[in-house]
């Protein structure tokens, strides 16, 4: 996560909505050079996330940024991330129908910025990006409305305008929470919001002054780089401790291993935390016709399978099979249980975590989302590309119920196209060194 120019790429945009304005926000948080460092650094991501985008998102998408609804977004984001219970405002498929409108958008502005190679041959390097800019310039931009601090209601009817600037909010709340777990500190988003805020009246007026100057802010993210060394560093010796204690763990869970290195059978022996059931490990689903789904909550390819996957087991499950998901372990409960939201799991498929890792170490190469379809005497078939392979699952499957063996005919390839790393429990990348934005 960088925290130096921090922008929204339209490709990251992925969330919602709006609508009629109710009473008016406290402002309960104050900025001031005693401040507490934990409170200035917030306050300097709001003002860069605020200073980056507000001025760049208009142009590129012809929309405004309506800054009550970007915080009204931000703050449903960190509610929703913090309390699963808290819910956002407009449900998954309407946030990435906005967000690909918005996508459609921008290349069709971006494509009439640049100018063809008769203008461009004419055109010193300066000149041409006069030119551009010009263009830029003269392509309408629907004007934001007047901010008023006030707290947002969504409806479903609410314009796209405010859908985006939505959306952006709850973006900048996951790359907060995101930032914070870096630092293992839960830093205080109403600290996000005065620097958002003060962004956005920078932008309007370019004579606004910052309650911290351009050089505390900049001092506040050095400090904040030094100390995130420390913590990788930390981290880094952390989580080779824990990978040689968890190749020992498993080293007598493997058993007998396919060609592929994979173990022969499944072991229900291992670890695995309950989600949607109680559960210390798998055995409970022992002994029985199995189909496993093993995802990644932050994986678009297991977004995409999982109401597949459920549609499958909904399938069969009269006819005597048994589905379990196994979360991966660089997971965490709030994110699986929107998972699991979004993909509107029910009763059919019994839920777990692989929290101990154990069952990644054991039969996954890293990469999801993964399907196994399991005989009751362990032995199984792994189906890496789960897309291309889906009639001959269902058929294989049907085939299981009726008494006949799964088979799996190994052949040790590299990972498919439509699979993707599962996160691990493991630092995340370094930031860039951060800096104010004048």
């Amino acid at each position: 996560m960088k925290l130096k120019k921090i922008a929204l790429g339209a490709a990251a945009l992925a969330l919602i909505a709006c609508g009629e304005a109710q009473k008016p926000i406290a402002k309960a948080a104050a900025i001031a050079p005693d401040s507490a460092d934990d409170q200035k650094f917030a306050y300097m991501l709001g003002a860069q996330f605020g200073l980056q985008n507000f001025a760049n998102l208009p142009w590129q998408s012809g929309e405004g940024i309506d800054e009550d609804a970007t915080v009204q977004g931000f703050l449903d984001a960190m509610a929703s991330l913090k309390d699963t219970t808290a819910k956002l405002q407009f449900p998954q498929d309407t946030l990435v129908a906005v967000s690909r409108r918005i996508q459609s958008n921008m290349r069709e502005r971006y494509m009439k910025t640049q100018p063809d190679s008769n203008v461009s041959k004419n055109l010193n390097d300066q000149q041409l990006l006069a030119y551009v800019d010009s263009l830029r310039k003269a392509l309408p931009v629907t004007q934001a409305p007047a901010v008023k601090n006030e707290k947002v209601t969504f409806q479903a009817n609410a314009p796209l305008q405010q859908k985006f600037s939505y959306l952006v909010g709850v973006q900048f709340g996951n790359q907060f929470y995101s930032i914070g777990r870096q630092f293992q500190t839960d830093f205080d988003g109403e600290y996000f919001v005065l620097g958002l805020r003060d962004a956005g009246k920078r932008v309007r007026d370019t004579t606004f002054k910052m309650v911290l100057s351009d050089d505390s802010l900049k001092a506040v993210g050095d400090r904040y780089n030094e100390k995130l060394k420390t913590i990788r560093e930390e981290m880094t010796k952390k989580q080779q401790a824990e990978e040689e204690k968890l190749k020992a763990e498993v080293a007598s869970l493997r058993g007998d291993t396919l060609a592929n290195g994979m173990p022969a059978k499944m072991n229900f022996s291992v670890k695995a935390s309950g989600i949607t059931v109680k559960a210390e490990d798998l055995s409970a689903f022992a002994g029985k016709p199995l189909l496993m789904f093993y995802f990644s909550a932050t994986c678009g390819h297991c977004a995409h399978a999982a109401p597949q996957i459920l549609e499958i087991a909904k399938e069969f499950a009269p006819k005597g099979l048994t589905t379990v998901s196994i979360a991966s372990g660089g997971n965490n409960k709030p994110g699986i249980r929107r998972f699991i939201d979004d993909a509107k799991f029910d009763e059919t498929i019994s839920v777990v975590w692989d929290e101990s890792r154990q069952f990644g170490e054991l039969y996954s190469d890293g990469y999801v989302p993964k399907v196994y379809l399991v005989n009751p005497d362990g032995s199984y078939k792994e189906y890496v590309a789960f897309e291309r392979e889906k009639d001959d699952l269902k058929k294989e499957i049907a085939e299981l119920l009726n008494g006949k063996n799964v088979e799996w005919k190994i052949e040790v390839k590299k990972p498919a196209a439509d699979s993707v790393k599962a996160p691990e429990a493991k630092p995340e990348a370094k930031p860039a060194k951060a800096k104010a934005k004048k």
